[in-house]
């Protein structure tokens, strides 16, 4: 059986042909287009997707529990401990910098590549301590890079390490908003409590999940709207929520009755999709909520491309690209 990372781990206790030719799903012409990649119709080093980042000139980089993947235009380049310097073949996080950089969190360790050379931390030669890392973010305006762990939170500027203690709290997601303040959801065992916390300036201001009448709940995945608001994907035994903050002020979004599973969010323009059992479209309680064809798989992680196609990473079930419109 396939290692999961322990965050997926945590998740499942909780919740219940040819290479190089990707099957295709098409449907009427005004209807979505499903392109699935996974390891029987693709270069695809392992159908468990954990992480999907994409830089601005529309590469790929796919995170699997078997190794990185690059995916451009239809090229694939694989990259594992042996031909690489990846710590470990199980990827957990990515990000993207305005350069393409790549950067690569897996159970052993932290790995920047810049397509020339990597660079890996681990913790002793860095501000990780431990080397299991979560969820990475890289602020592009600022060129800090913050990195989550399962015992601590650091910050790269490029030169400079720095180590933020949040008290023993496992770090499950990251955003950073328009204002450079950096967004944290967390996950405390001893407490069985999740929380949202925020750096502003050297602050820490802190919201426990269970005060909000959020018990027991996991802040899966962040993301800032196009207002600096920021978007908190939260689930658990008897949770499934995306909550808008601003301003300190605390507002549910509309749910599709059938989403289930919450895991992951993209924002494209004003429109907000959730991944879970099913991808939907929140803002309308009978949205309808779409399916992974073929394999059931729930969705993990999710990007948007360019040409606004939604990469979709699932459990088991390989990789997925959703596209609205046919039309190019």
């Amino acid at each position: 059986m396939k290692r999961l990372p322990s965050i997926l781990l945590l998740i499942a206790g909780l919740l219940a042909g040819c290479k190089n030719n990707p099957k295709k799903i098409i449907n009427q012409p005004d209807e979505p287009e499903w392109v699935i990649y996974n390891t029987a119709n693709s270069k695809l080093p392992d159908d468990q997707i954990n992480a999907i980042a994409i830089d601005k000139k529309d590469v790929k980089w796919i995170g699997t529990a078997n190794g990185l993947a690059r995916l451009e235009g239809t090229g694939w380049t694989l990259y594992n401990p042996d031909n690489s310097g990846l710590p470990s073949a199980i990827i957990q996080a990515l990000a993207v910098e305005e350069s393409g950089a790549v950067w690569a969190g897996t159970d052993k360790g932290l790995a920047r590549f810049d397509g020339t050379k990597w660079s890996v931390y681990k913790t002793d030669n860095s501000a990780l301590e431990d080397s299991g890392i979560t969820s990475i973010v890289h602020d592009s305006q600022r060129k800090v890079t913050w990195i989550g762990t399962e015992k601590n939170l650091a910050r790269f500027d490029g030169s400079k390490w720095e180590s933020l203690n949040l008290a023993d709290n496992l770090i499950i997601s990251l955003t950073v908003d328009k204002n450079g303040a950096l967004w944290a959801g967390t996950f405390n065992h001893f407490s069985f409590t999740g929380g949202i916390s925020k750096y502003d300036q050297g602050k820490w201001t802190v919201s426990r999940l269970d005060l909000k009448g959020y018990p027991s709940t996991f802040p899966f995945a962040l993301a800032v709207d196009n207002q600096n608001a920021v978007l908190a994907v939260l689930g658990g035994t008897s949770v499934k929520s995306v909550v808008r903050i601003s301003d300190g002020y605390w507002q549910e979004i509309v749910r599709p009755e059938k989403a289930t599973g919450l895991k992951t969010i993209l924002l494209e323009g004003d429109k907000i999709w959730v991944g879970g059992n099913t991808l939907a479209l929140f803002g309308n309680v009978n949205a309808e909520c779409l399916t992974v064809p073929e394999s059931g798989s729930g969705i993990s992680s999710m990007a948007l491309d360019s040409k606004g196609r939604k990469w979709l990473g699932t459990v088991f079930g390989g990789l997925a690209v959703y596209q609205t419109s046919l039309k190019q």
